[in-house]
């Protein structure tokens, strides 16, 4: 099968053949169609994550079942599916509170071989590739009405945005909030405020674009960091700022600005990763402000299902998260166009 294999920190990736995966008793095989390409491979390639090279990058999956494990029951062939889940051990006490994406003893996935039996590792699932296999309770069916380019980004970006929302920022109807960064995650962290009745719902970005797009999402506000100062700007706009903060970056200096337009005793929440290393609050106020500051670690495993219902329904919108697709030979200009901010969420298709 071919596969993008990451080598060194800031390299191109290589489209290479390698060995089929093996396929446990509790296993599905995916035949890869689509796979989003998401702002977490870009940190993996930039240095900010860890992992070891050789590597395969890539997590949100959707495709065919193609085979299944011999004790697998819950899928049959031909089934379409994404990977909303990531490895979990099972055992911890995180896993057994229901709360698998916090897992303290994440097992790493089986590693691939190439052709010549050299080692690949797999990057969280290592999606950019035409075939995939992983533990049944990673896989959820795709519902008929939703394509398979639209499913995929479920697997990751939306269901992220969605656990930030509704779990993380803990949203009640008539609460401000704020957004600062429009890209795939911040769009559904918008719609996702929407839903649930948000207002007012303010965007800050610094491309126009991104916020056109914020309004068409949702945003009944837009602040352009570029010209004004977004604290100042949503502080005046609220009377003192805003209930709910998102975070939808990874950067330090907007992770901080969340927390101070945040009112007193309201809640930030910081969705983009900021790795491991330190982290500056620019103001000690929050403690006597009794802000709540939190993160957003992927999905709970009903939110999956949940998140499907709602686009079954119409309430999100899906479609036009997705700018452009990319053949599997395009994936470092897939790359290149993310880093460069020109989609909002773009997909490589690797079978179609």
């Amino acid at each position: 099968m071919k596969a993008a294999v990451l080598y060194e920190v800031r390299q191109p990736l290589k489209i290479e053949d390698l060995e089929m995966p093996e396929v446990h008793d509790e296993d599905v095989l995916i035949k890869v169609i689509s796979c989003g390409v998401c702002h977490t491979d870009l940190k993996v390639i930039e240095g900010r994550n860890r992992f070891t090279p050789p590597t395969i990058l890539g997590h949100e999956v959707a495709g065919t079942v193609d085979a299944i494990g011999a004790q697998c029951r819950d899928f049959k062939v031909g089934d379409r599916v994404i990977v909303g889940m990531r490895y979990k051990c099972g055992r911890c006490r995180y896993c057994l509170s229901a709360h698998e994406n916090l897992c303290e003893r994440r097992p790493p996935p089986p590693n691939l071989k190439k052709k010549d039996g050299t080692v690949v590792t797999r990057w969280n699932v290592g999606g950019f590739a035409q075939y995939v296999a992983v533990p049944a309770y990673m896989a959820f069916k795709i519902p008929d009405a939703i394509s398979m380019e639209e499913a995929s980004v479920v697997g990751c970006r939306v269901t992220t945005a969605y656990n930030a929302v509704k779990h993380r920022g803990k949203l009640q109807p008539n609460e401000s909030a704020l957004v600062i960064g429009c890209g795939g995650i911040g769009l559904n962290t918008i719609q996702f405020l929407k839903c649930f009745g948000a207002y007012p719902i303010i965007a800050v970005d610094i491309a126009e674009d991104k916020l056109a797009a914020a309004k068409s999402f949702g945003a009944t506000h837009t602040i352009n960091a570029s010209a004004e100062d977004p604290v100042k700007a949503v502080i005046k706009l609220t009377d003192g700022g805003v209930d709910k903060a998102f975070e939808a970056i990874g950067n330090g200096k907007t992770a901080d600005q969340i927390i101070q337009a945040t009112r007193p005793g309201g809640t930030a929440t910081i969705i983009g990763g900021l790795g491991s290393g330190p982290f500056t609050i620019s103001s000690g106020n929050f403690v006597t402000k009794e802000i709540t500051i939190t993160g957003v670690s992927s999905r709970q495993a009903n939110d999956v299902e949940e998140v499907f219902q709602m686009a079954q329904q119409g309430r999100i919108e899906l479609k036009s998260l997705i700018t452009q697709s990319y053949r599997y030979e395009q994936i470092n200009e897939a790359l290149h166009d993310l880093e460069h901010g020109k989609l909002r969420m773009g997909i490589s298709l690797w079978n179609e």
